[in-house]
């Protein structure tokens, strides 16, 4: 084991707390768990929050698969278009389908539900509001096969409190919604604008939280009350002493400032730890933070412990509750919090904390 990442499910229950005093009552919670969790282990995850949640939402079919496999009896939303090669596990596996064009409807198997994507300026999947007549043509020809349960939207600046795009793309898919059934499942509110836009008549039927769940606020804007469920550690392989003036790792980028240890930790990019992170974080050591040193590298990464030889075996935090906060390194590497969780390779390690 080079790199464990503990998953505490206790934390998830808080942001799920967190979550739902946002909420108006009767509001159903679809939970977003694309992308293995977000790089947090999708099915032990489900599993936990599986009676706290109505819905989970998923980016690939092959995604609602593998949780229907895990046991999960939950409604699931497929959010990418039907493919030819995976339309088949929209019936097989119960799995509610995302109409994206009137394209979509010759793909899905008869007996599929699906909800209706309305772009209304995120310019990604969806159907632009003026094809939405020409589309009702296809919903109708396609009604005795397949049967349309939902419609919703995604908000592309709801990171930000107070910009008024989300007012404008609320106003376009309220105009849209109105051509549709009343008893369509309507969502449109994702983290951003469950957390920013409580003013706003947008939760409708249903939110989709993602990142929120695991602890971060969308953007840039922080959510005191949102709680990080990971914790990246490792442990110091080896201990050894540096001189004054004696560079550290690749390239020779770093050089030590005075006499002092180094401790070389088997856990680096080859593990999800970004290189351009090098020189730039801290690793937590009990209750003291040292500066990570050297270019990390693909299997290592080098922390200047100062005049303190650890033993080996000593246990490193890369990441630990809000001291060390994804949303730190994803500042630094000029992204955001999710591309780090979810870049964590397989070879580390997953435990899962119910404490």
């Amino acid at each position: 084991m080079s790199a464990k990442a503990v998953i505490h499910l206790s934390k998830l229950d808080h942001n799920l707390d967190a979550i739902e005093s946002r909420l108006k009552p009767g509001v159903q919670k679809m939970a977003v768990v694309k992308d293995n969790a977000y790089g947090h282990g999708v099915i032990p995850l489900a599993n936990h929050i599986k009676n706290r949640i109505e819905w989970f939402c998923v980016a690939r079919a092959l995604e609602g698969k593998e949780l229907r496999e895990a046991g999960i009896k939950n409604p699931i939303l497929v959010f990418e278009a039907p493919l030819a090669e995976t339309a088949s596990l929209y019936s097989k596996y119960n799995l509610t389908a995302t109409v994206v064009d009137k394209n979509s409807f010759a793909l899905l198997p008869k007996g599929t539900d699906y909800h209706i994507n309305i772009d209304t300026g995120m310019h990604r999947l969806g159907v632009l509001p003026e094809d939405v007549s020409e589309l009702q043509v296809e919903i109708e020809r396609y009604s005795s096969k397949l049967k349309c349960t939902g419609i919703y939207t995604h908000f592309f600046k709801a990171d930000d409190p107070e910009n008024p795009e989300v007012h404008l793309q609320l106003d376009k898919f309220t105009r849209v919604r109105n051509k549709f059934p009343s008893e369509l499942l309507t969502h449109t509110a994702n983290t951003g604008a469950i957390f920013h836009y409580q003013d706003l008549d947008l939760q409708f039927d249903a939110v989709r939280p993602g990142v929120c769940l695991y602890g971060f606020g969308a953007g840039e804007v922080e959510v005191p009350d949102l709680e990080p469920i990971m914790d990246l550690k490792s442990f110091l392989m080896q201990i050894k002493k540096v001189k004054k003036g004696e560079s550290v790792s690749y390239g020779g980028k770093w050089i030590a400032p005075a006499n002092g240890y180094i401790g070389i930790i088997p856990a680096g990019y080859g593990d999800g730890i970004p290189r351009i992170l090098t020189n730039s974080i801290q690793l937590l050591i009990g209750d003291t933070l040292y500066d990570q040193v050297g270019v990390i590298s693909m299997d290592y990464s080098i922390v200047y412990l100062k005049e303190n030889e650890f033993p080996t075996g000593t246990e490193v935090y890369f990441l630990k509750a809000k001291e060390l906060k994804a949303s730190h390194w994803a500042k630094i590497a000029k992204t955001i919090p999710y591309e780090i969780t979810t870049g964590l390779r397989k070879r580390v390690v997953k435990e899962f904390n119910t404490l």
